[in-house]
């Protein structure tokens, strides 16, 4: 029965698409280049972070998402450059994006502003190991053989820094795009149509000094415009080596969170743990979710100072 639900569900999102396609991380706090183009190089550092996540342990073709991200800034465009890539399963449907952005910054007021645009691709794929209790291959809208194709993306985004505040909006997959396969000689009609998602994310830093903690609240919104998720978020970082804290996503999780930092070669590599407590109903069938990030920033050398160069002209 479980398999025959399986496949009833990813039949009706080949067909019709799904809302909140994006795939859903719970450290969003350390995942803003992902959402946001305009974050690139914001940290004037050259950074990269890998996220691995498996959600509703104990479902069979639970999702499993992997993500690269990688963004510097670039002063002589007067920006940031980034690239991400990522893979997201759901049991037979795979979806591989890979997209590169280039933020624009500048002072603005205190702080500063990025505006960023984002272009890639995005490939939809769905597998052949369907499992029905009817047969599957009279009904064309089920690509018994395998479909797939890819189709262009575009994001854009405003991100926006000022002392231990930050802010930003954006839009991914502005084209809406409809990736379609009608698999060549299968009489198969494979359409996907991907959403349009907005998000805003909000964060500030507050410190204890006698105690030497910094307290960093933050907020994440992501939306289609049918579904909204909301993500609450605070950690607490002691000394600036470990942290802990807590999420929670509106009628879905509390996920408890640690982490640790320390100096390493030229920069700060972290390593982050989340496990997301279910407390939907599918509580009932899923032990949670496992989720890790792997992070490393180095800082650019400060060319501030001026350098002087002896030449046989002027000795």
């Amino acid at each position: 029965m479980k398999h025959f639900l399986l496949a009833a569900g990813l039949t009706l999102v080949v067909s019709m698409g799904m809302a909140q396609q994006d795939p859903q991380f719970s450290q969003n706090m350390f995942n803003r280049l992902f959402p946001n183009p305009g974050f690139a190089g914001s940290n004037n550092a050259i950074c990269g972070t890998l996220l691995g996540r498996h959600q509703w342990m104990g479902f069979e073709g639970k999702p499993e998402t992997y993500q690269l991200s990688l963004h510097a800034p670039v002063p002589v465009i007067y920006g940031g450059v980034g690239l991400v890539v990522y893979q997201d399963q759901l049991g037979q449907e795979k979806t591989f994006g890979l997209k590169a952005s280039y933020a624009y910054r500048r002072q603005l007021g205190p702080g500063k502003i990025g505006v960023g645009l984002a272009l890639g691709m995005i490939n939809k794929n769905i597998g052949s190991s369907w499992r029905a209790i009817d047969d599957y291959t009279q009904d064309p809208s089920i690509p018994d053989a395998g479909a797939g194709k890819t189709a262009f993306d575009m994001d854009l985004g405003v991100y926006y820094e000022m002392n231990k505040l930050y802010v930003g909006i954006s839009a991914m997959h502005l084209p809406a795009s409809s990736i379609s396969d009608n698999g060549g000689v299968q009489a198969v009609n494979f359409t996907y149509n991907v959403q349009r998602h907005y998000y805003i994310m909000g964060g500030y830093t507050y410190e204890i000094v006698p105690a030497d903690i910094k307290l960093k609240p933050s907020v994440f919104i992501k939306t289609d415009g049918a579904s909204t998720q909301l993500d609450i978020n605070a950690i607490a970082l002691w000394q600036d080596k470990v942290w802990g804290g807590v999420s929670y996503r509106l009628e879905d999780a509390i996920v408890p969170m640690v982490g640790y930092q320390q100096p390493f070669g030229n920069g700060i590599g972290k390593i982050g743990y989340s496990y997301d407590v279910t407390t939907s109903q599918l509580r009932t069938y899923s032990s949670g979710s496992h989720e890790i990030m792997l992070g490393y920033c180095f800082n650019l050398p400060d060319d501030d100072q001026v350098k002087k160069v002896k030449t046989v002209r002027f000795l």
